[in-house]
C-alpha cells in the first residue's frame, strides 16, 4: 500500500507539473486595462529574442523534464525502500506517457502562451519601462540571461531544493490522498447501495 501511495502522489505532482499553459488556470483574475498595440508589438519583440519562436519547444520541453524528474527523485527519497524495481518501472512508464502528452502539448499550445505572455507584458510594464528591458534583452548578457533562466530548474542547488520541497509535499499529501480514497469508496458503497434499494410503491 505504501508503494502504491507513493507512485500515485508522485503521479499527481507529476501531472501538476506538465503543462505550462495550465497553471494559471486557477490564479486570481488579473485586473484588464486597455492594451497598447505599441506595446504589445515591442513585447512580442522582446519575447521573439529572449525566446527565439525555433528554440521555444526545447526549452519548454528541457523545463518539464527537469519537473518531472525531480518529482520522480522525490518518489524514490520519500518511499523508504519501499519502492521494488517493478514499482520503479511503473513509475518510469508512468512519466513517459506524460512525456509523450506534454510534448504534443508544447507543441499545440506554445504558440499561445506567447501570444498571452506578450500581451501580459504590454498590460504590466509601461511602453517606456518596455523600452528599457528591449535594450537589455538585446545585450549579449541580457538574450543569455533570459535564454539560460529557464534551464535553472536543472541547476544541482536549484534540483536538491526543488526535490525536498516536492518529498515534503508527497508526506503532506499522503494522509489527504488516503481521506479521498476513504470518502471516495464510502460514496460508492452508498451509491451502489441506493441504486439497488427497492424504489417502493406497487401499483
Amino acid at each position: 500500500m505504501r508503494t502504491a501511495r507513493h507512485l500515485a502522489t508522485a503521479a499527481l505532482l507529476a501531472l501538476g507539473a506538465a503543462g505550462p499553459a495550465l497553471a494559471a488556470q486557477d490564479t486570481p483574475p488579473v485586473p484588464i486595462r486597455a492594451l497598447d498595440p505599441r506595446s504589445v508589438a515591442l513585447a512580442t519583440e522582446i519575447l521573439d529574442i529572449a525566446y527565439p519562436p525555433d528554440s521555444r519547444h526545447a526549452m519548454l520541453a528541457r523545463s518539464e523534464e527537469a519537473i518531472m524528474a525531480q518529482a520522480r527523485a522525490a518518489a524514490m527519497a520519500t518511499s523508504g525502500g519501499a519502492m521494488d524495481d517493478e514499482a520503479r518501472r511503473i513509475l518510469d512508464r508512468f512519466m513517459a506517457r506524460i512525456r509523450t502528452i506534454t510534448d504534443r502539448q508544447i507543441a499545440d499550445g506554445a504558440p499561445a502562451i506567447f501570444t498571452a505572455i506578450a500581451r501580459a507584458y504590454a498590460r504590466t510594464f509601461t511602453y517606456d519601462e518596455l523600452v528599457q528591458i528591449r535594450a537589455f534583452v538585446g545585450t549579449p548578457a541580457g538574450t543569455a540571461f533570459m535564454q539560460r533562466s529557464s534551464d535553472l530548474l536543472a541547476d544541482p542547488d536549484v534540483a536538491r531544493a526543488n526535490t525536498a520541497y516536492m518529498a515534503a509535499t508527497m508526506q503532506a499529501l499522503q494522509p489527504l490522498q488516503q481521506q479521498l480514497m476513504e470518502e471516495l469508496r464510502a460514496y460508492v458503497e452508498s451509491h451502489e447501495r441506493h441504486r439497488s434499494e427497492p424504489t417502493g410503491g406497487t401499483r
